[in-house]
């Protein structure tokens, strides 16, 4: 199991592409693998176990955390039966972001009158009032609707994650405002409710990024004046200039928040200098116009003080 070429899953059908990872004791041994050389294999680390019966090979661990997770999802998926997941679990079944969220257990849920929850080593069995209508499948999998997700995110996990889950959910197209309000308001009486509430009172179905939205969370927790989102600017022709992240504009200062796939992701170092020359370029007409413009990337997204206190600067120095 040793020399492979490292793993490489990504893109839309990262949950496809993890099936064939998985690997039974009932394959393994009839690879000609005896018990005593599978658990070697784990005691090594050329395998990892999942649970008991599943594997992933070594190299597995190359993967992000939430390809990890999916893989335990799927293990869990064979080895309890086709459960109905919830919560982190549904999260990233839907392809939603997973910063924030808890990954260390499975999650899952079946439907009764009261809230409780167990956990094992492995997996977090809750069992939950009113899922009717609130449940489907995707790529095989027994799962929470993505507004029920949504919803059972925003009662137990942080505020910036449900935030960032909301608008990611939104943005993609899996949910409506209107949806997430009837799902928020089905929960009433709900454990967390009030957090709930206040989270998903500050979604922006605009927000492009889990950077924007920790970007916008973060003038919100500091005191900045709140900007405007995926603004229009044009030119005193009338001719499209930029569509802006983030314009303040009694202040005349856009922000850009760029994150590191904006310039690298896919491209070639040609096409990456190229799209920064266009940039520059941009911002010089931006400029041109009197705006004043701000960029920062997801390095100062983590040090949110820091991102503030200069924002701050630009914005109070030489406004309109």
């Amino acid at each position: 199991m040793h020399g492979k070429t490292p793993l490489i899953i990504g893109g839309m059908d990262a949950l496809t592409d993890l099936i064939p990872l998985l690997l039974t004791s009932d394959q393994l041994l009839s690879r000609g693998m005896t018990s005593q050389q599978l658990s070697r294999a784990v005691k090594s680390g050329d395998l990892i176990r999942l649970r008991s019966g599943f594997y992933v090979e070594g190299e597995s661990r190359e993967l992000p955390r939430h390809e990890r997770h999916l893989l335990s999802v799927l293990a869990a998926d064979a080895a309890l039966g086709g459960p109905l997941f919830s919560h982190s679990s549904a999260a990233l079944i839907h392809g939603l972001p997973d910063r924030g969220l808890k990954l260390g257990k499975v999650a899952v849920c079946e439907e009764s009158p009261a809230a409780r929850s167990r956990t094992t080593s492995l997996t977090t069995f809750r069992t939950v009032p009113d899922l009717a209508g609130e449940t489907m499948t995707v790529n095989g999998l027994r799962v929470t609707s993505p507004a029920r997700t949504v919803t059972d995110i925003a009662l137990t996990a942080s505020r910036d994650a449900s935030v960032m889950v909301a608008d990611a959910a939104l943005k993609k197209g899996l949910v409506t405002a209107d949806e997430l309000e009837d799902s928020l308001a089905r929960a009433a009486g709900r454990p967390g409710i009030k957090r709930a509430r206040h989270a998903m009172s500050l979604v922006d179905d605009k927000s492009e990024s889990v950077a924007e939205t920790l970007s916008r969370l973060t003038f919100l927790d500091f005191g900045l004046p709140t900007p405007e989102t995926q603004v229009e600017i044009f030119n005193e022709h009338g001719a499209e200039i930029a569509r802006v992240d983030f314009l303040w504009p009694e202040y005349g200062v856009i922000g850009e928040c760029d994150g590191f796939g904006k310039y690298f992701d896919g491209l070639s170092p040609a096409e990456t200098r190229e799209k920064l020359a266009k940039e520059k370029d941009r911002d010089a007409e931006l400029i041109a116009l009197g705006y004043r413009v701000i960029h920062w990337r997801w390095r100062d997204v983590l040090q949110p003080a820091r991102l503030a206190a200069r924002i701050r600067r630009v914005l109070f120095t030489g406004a309109r």
